[in-house]
């Protein structure tokens, strides 16, 4: 049998751009359960037989939109919270960078896309910590980008 090769829970990062020229990604601290989902809409259409118009139709679906989805939850870091609350008022998309950091034959890479912060949320009780959950959502195409 050989050994699949895995990668630790940390080294999926949420890397976020600065904006400037050219542009650096950094991923906020804190957040410790990431996650990337895809997504596609697609269309319906019930297509008649054409020998038997009067048996059951198959549907047939044609993919029309893709769009991805970014969440990050865990202990509120303060060193990050100016950075999220600043990213959600400004009300504008964001470069992201969804980074596999790997090593070896599978090298890893990234997903790069424009985003923007749909959710941010802070939570506390007491006697805990304020914990912190993010969800972003891609703002046009997302390309992989494989390592280097």
């Amino acid at each position: 049998m050989t050994r699949p090769t895995t990668q630790k829970g940390s080294k999926l990062l949420i890397r976020l751009g600065d904006g400037a020229s050219p542009e650096v990604f950094a991923a906020p601290c804190g957040l410790t359960t990431k996650a990337l989902n895809f997504s596609a809409s697609s269309n319906e259409f019930n297509v008649p037989d054409c020998d038997d118009p009067d048996a059951p139709t198959w549907t047939e679906r044609v993919v029309s939109a893709l769009s991805a989805g970014i969440t990050g939850s865990g202990t509120l870091a303060m060193e990050s919270l100016e950075t999220w609350r600043e990213w959600f008022l400004s009300a504008q998309a964001k470069n992201i960078q969804v980074k596999f950091d790997a090593t070896g034959a599978n090298g890893g890479g990234h997903y790069a896309m424009s985003s923007i912060l749909s959710t941010f949320n802070v939570t506390g009780e007491v006697g805990g910590l304020c914990q912190i959950e993010v969800e972003m959502a891609s703002n046009g195409e997302v390309t992989w980008v494989p390592a280097t």
